[in-house]
């Protein structure tokens, strides 16, 4: 269908150009999207956008009790015993709405100044990740759902936290005493995966916690993978994955590194928007962890 009306469109002439070559044609007609094309672009973008957000990759393995927001673990997730008792919680919490306005802000200064503002407060980016970031992240989703901030606001809005999350984690790990025999995570991302939010958000987690965090939104699990999985050891691998119809792909990657004796006894965790959407879809593919929030992560982290 799509090819169709590509080269339908190809065919489209421009009325003067018609006339300078001494061919008469008729005036071409715009197209028009039927209500069927305009809810099918309405999904398409609103997945993509989802995608692009992370909306969902701050995500979590309790249930979400109703659709009350006051209990959507992950707009909240202060309501869960274990995130409430993180230090540094509360102030973190308060810095959701100026965050929030920072990020769709024309001005580009005052998310920049938003960063040092977040650097002087010294509060542990674990409880960042799980009780700020995260949150803006699922209501940036949220807007984008309900109408109330467009494609561009969305886009412009993710890029900037990602480059918070990213700013603050960096600067925290400076500060901090490396352990002699540190943990190592090698992060990776599914083709389809356009977002860099939540591995920015489970990067900056597994820092904060001392591990060396290695790869990230730019390494896919291609063959560039096994290079690095077979380069040095790492105590996990973790894959963030954006569509559902890719559990095919993380099925194979866990197989292979299964099937391969100098790596097959690395942990594997998946998380990520589409395992938030279908958990159960990633259930039974052999994964050692299956994570759907910053909560989990952090819990993931102290445990290995």
């Amino acid at each position: 269908m799509a090819e169709n009306d590509d080269n339908g469109l190809r065919g489209l002439q421009n009325p003067a150009r018609s006339a300078r070559s001494g061919h008469t044609k008729p005036t071409a007609i715009e197209p028009q999207l039927s209500s069927s094309d305009h809810r099918t672009l309405e999904r398409a973008i609103r997945g993509s956008v989802s995608s692009i957000v992370g909306a969902s990759h701050p995500d979590s393995i309790i249930a979400h009790h109703g659709s009350n927001s006051e209990h959507d673990l992950a707009l909240h997730p202060e309501h869960h015993p274990l995130a409430r008792q993180m230090p540094g919680a509360e102030q973190a919490m308060g810095y959701r709405d100026s965050l929030l306005a920072c990020l769709i802000d024309p001005d580009p200064r005052r998310h920049r100044s938003f960063i040092e503002e977040l650097v002087r407060a010294s509060v542990p980016v674990r409880t960042l990740a799980v009780h700020l970031f995260a949150p803006v992240a699922a209501e940036l989703g949220n807007r984008w759902c309900t109408d109330e901030a467009d494609f561009m606001q969305v886009a412009v809005a993710s890029t900037r936290l990602s480059m918070i999350v990213n700013h603050v984690s960096h600067a925290a790990a400076h500060s901090t005493v490396e352990p002699r025999a540190q943990r190592r995570i090698l992060l990776a991302r599914t083709h389809g995966a356009q977002h860099t939010i939540g591995v920015s958000i489970v990067a900056s987690c597994f820092r904060d916690m001392g591990w060396a965090v290695e790869g990230g939104s730019d390494l896919e699990i291609d063959e560039s993978l096994y290079t690095r999985l077979s380069d040095k050891p790492y105590d996990l691998l973790g894959i963030s994955v954006s569509r559902v119809d890719e559990v095919r792909d993380c099925s194979e990657v866990i197989r292979r590194v299964q099937a391969t004796p100098k790596i097959r006894k690395m942990k594997i965790a998946v998380g990520g928007p589409a395992v938030v959407a279908s958990p159960l879809a990633f259930q039974r593919i052999g994964a050692d962890f299956v994570t759907r929030s910053a909560l989990d992560v952090m819990q993931l982290a102290s445990h290995i």
